[in-house]
């Protein structure tokens, strides 16, 4: 229903510059007939139906031509296939306008028409040229600030994820936790409370490394996963299990703190104990990286969890061109991360 109205002044507009054309020509090539009320509407129902039939290629453009061009990634192309498409349908359109309007109601003999009014197929050619100019342009520009604004929320998910991954890491309740591993170790074992500050301070100052790459080596990354998961393996013991990829980890590049989102939410999201432990399973498959883990999850934070992905995936759209994939299974929770061959 919202769309008749808009379309009805939209015929409406360009029956009016039609006519408004077809009036302009002929003042000028018969003076004589502005005088005469029967040619005046002789010659604008011939601009109606003239103008409307080119008109129309607005829509064609919107069927036929705009789902299977790019005026941003593959302007060239764009251009000589709409001008294809439009020349071909408007020769159609001018031809069998003329026809009918010469022959069929004025009686002309076409082979008459050919020959002794070419200045009419030329000037509608060029008029439709310069319609088609106009639109095209619109088009692209269109196009053109629509991909701005895309870029620049996706650049916003970008930033936001990264400030996101970096906040979980440095919360008060991840340190208080750390801290208090880290003080009940000092009397038992101090040899193992050093190991984990040290562990502690290095996973923080990879973070802050890391967080102003656009991408870094997987095998830097499952580094920082690595050290995340000693941390957590210091304070839950044998409630979680996990497995990392160890080898061709130098073939590839990822965008950083990655596969520490994704920890930090198997973590954050899920139930696990000694008796029924989570297991975390990181591989690499088809040219992807796949965080899998074990599935039972909490109610309380569906919301969060889903806000991390979606900005996970705007970093990648933003960065890569490319896209995650999210699969939920009975059981398993898997994220499947394009990885880049740097090779």
């Amino acid at each position: 229903m919202t769309r008749r109205p808009g379309l009805f002044f939209e015929i409406l507009l360009y029956g009016s510059i039609s006519v408004a054309i077809g009036v302009f020509f002929q003042w000028i090539n018969c003076p004589y007939c502005m005088t005469q009320p029967d040619l005046i509407l002789q010659n604008i129902g011939y601009s109606l139906m003239l103008g409307l039939g080119l008109f129309f290629n607005k829509f064609l453009y919107g069927l036929a031509i705009g789902p299977y061009t790019s005026w941003i990634d593959k302007p060239i192309r764009a251009v000589f296939i709409s001008l294809g498409v439009t020349t071909l349908y408007s020769g159609l359109v001018i031809f069998v306008t003329n026809w009918l309007w010469f022959s069929a109601v004025q009686g002309m003999p076409f082979g008459v028409f050919l020959r002794d009014f070419p200045g009419i197929w030329v000037t509608e050619f060029v008029i439709l040229y310069f319609i088609s100019l106009w639109f095209y342009a619109r088009t692209f520009f269109l196009d053109w600030k629509k991909e701005i604004k895309q870029q620049e929320m996706l650049k916003r998910e970008a930033l936001s994820a990264k400030y996101d991954v970096l906040k979980s890491q440095v919360n008060p309740h991840f340190l208080f936790n750390s801290l208090n591993v880290a003080t009940s170790l000092i009397d038992k074992s101090p040899d193992r409370a050093k190991h984990f500050l040290s562990r502690l301070s290095g996973m923080y100052r990879d973070i802050l490394e890391l967080q102003d790459d656009d991408l870094v080596s997987l095998e830097r990354e499952l580094k920082l996963a690595s050290r995340y998961l000693y941390l957590q393996e210091m304070r839950f013991g044998s409630s979680f299990h996990y497995n990392l990829p160890t080898d061709g980890l130098k073939s590839y590049k990822i965008v950083p703190l990655s596969v520490q989102l994704l920890m930090e939410n198997a973590f954050k999201h899920n139930r696990f104990s000694a008796e029924n432990p989570m297991k975390i399973d990181v591989l690499i498959k088809n040219g992807y990286l796949v965080v899998r883990n074990s599935r039972n999850e909490l109610n309380s934070d569906a919301d969060s969890l889903k806000l991390g992905l979606e900005n996970l995936r705007g970093r990648y759209q933003y960065l890569t061109g490319q896209d995650i994939e999210v699969i939920h299974s009975r059981g398993v929770f898997e994220v499947h991360i394009p990885l880049i061959n740097i090779n």
